[in-house]
């Protein structure tokens, strides 16, 4: 007999932990210039990476003490990563002689987050009430940079950005025909969609952290037409993944619809939902989704999922016999020479 409703989430390795940077060549004058690196990720929905990251956003100061600012969500364009490209500032700003410097900088796919701020004495790039869209978030900080007593031989400022946020997917399987049509739709996840966070820089590791907020919605994962078919000839699965913000998963659900049919019409339908309950060993063995993680959600439902009637109609098979082979005689072949 199949199971009601499975569901087992798995999460995969960090996305980014790379910390290796792609260095520009160096600017001969006194202008502030940047390079940057983003680690490879899985590809499923439209992340930023080294491929496609075109724009983020920086903050700097200099001056230990005072952090005189010289950058305040100033964008910058590719460029691409890791090729020596120039990335430019829609602002320029200078280095100062003999100075420490401390910078932040974070994309989500193009557009300036207006509550973005950067504390320089702490290193932190805070993100006051993000909601999570469509795009994904990355963020970097630098270790503190002095510039040179003499201030046109600085080199670029090095980037690694990290992901801030985390990723939800589920996959669909289905064990009936082919000839049938399972319709799978209304998949949501009522969760916080709007937090701040937070980005420090820290010598052993940046750390990223969300404050929860009361600020509740639905994550629409949308529709899939059929998973009463065979996997997708390019190898993806049924699946729908979503961006999402970090947080305690411990009491999320997942909600569905189901539509069983044959080419005659409709056979059954019901609305379904599971436990997104999952501790993963990238979030310190706590029941939460870490931010730079990825979670896969696999769902099996079949006919009798939704209608169980459907167990004691299953069509099976017996095999009564399998005829032998008759023996027609023998037949002597005479072979003939050919010129």
């Amino acid at each position: 007999m199949k199971k009601s409703l499975f569901l087992l989430g798995v999460a995969v390795a960090a996305l980014t932990s790379c910390t290796n940077n792609e260095v520009m060549e160096v600017a001969e004058n006194r202008a502030i210039g940047f390079s940057s690196f983003v680690g490879n990720t899985t590809k499923a929905v439209t992340e930023l990476n080294k491929d496609n990251l075109k724009k983020f956003f920086v903050f700097g100061n200099y001056g230990t003490g005072t952090w005189t600012p010289v950058y305040t969500n100033v964008a910058v364009n590719g460029g691409n990563v890791g090729d020596n490209s120039e990335w430019t500032p829609e602002l320029t700003a200078y280095w100062q002689t003999s100075q420490a410097y401390r910078f932040a900088a974070y994309s989500d796919g193009g557009n300036k987050f207006a509550n973005a701020s950067f504390a320089p004495e702490t290193q932190a790039l805070t993100l006051t009430g993000y909601t999570v869209g469509n795009n994904d978030l990355i963020a970097a900080i630098p270790a503190e940079i002095t510039s040179n007593a003499d201030a046109t031989k600085n080199e670029d400022v090095n980037l690694s950005f990290y992901h801030m946020l985390s990723r939800v997917k589920f996959t669909f399987t289905n064990t009936d025909s082919y000839d049938y049509t399972m319709a799978i739709s209304n998949i949501k996840v009522n969760a916080i969609k709007t937090a701040t966070g937070k980005y420090t820089y820290n010598v052993s590791g940046n750390t990223i952290d969300w404050t929860e907020s009361t600020s509740i919605g639905d994550y629409n994962f949308g529709t899939l037409s059929d998973i009463a078919q065979a996997v997708n000839p390019d190898g993806s699965t049924h699946s729908v993944e979503l961006f999402v913000i970090p947080q305690s998963n411990a009491a999320l659900e997942v909600t569905f619809d189901a539509a069983f049919s044959d080419a005659a019409g409709e056979i059954a339908k019901g609305t379904f939902k599971g436990s997104l309950s999952y501790t993963g060993t990238g979030s310190s063995a706590t029941t939460a989704w870490a931010p730079g993680y990825m979670y896969n959600y696999t769902v099996e439902i079949n006919g009798n999922t939704i209608d169980p009637t459907l167990n004691q109609k299953i069509i099976k098979f017996n095999v009564d016999a399998v005829e032998g082979w008759k023996d027609d005689g023998n037949q002597t072949v005479t072979p003939s020479k050919q010129s």
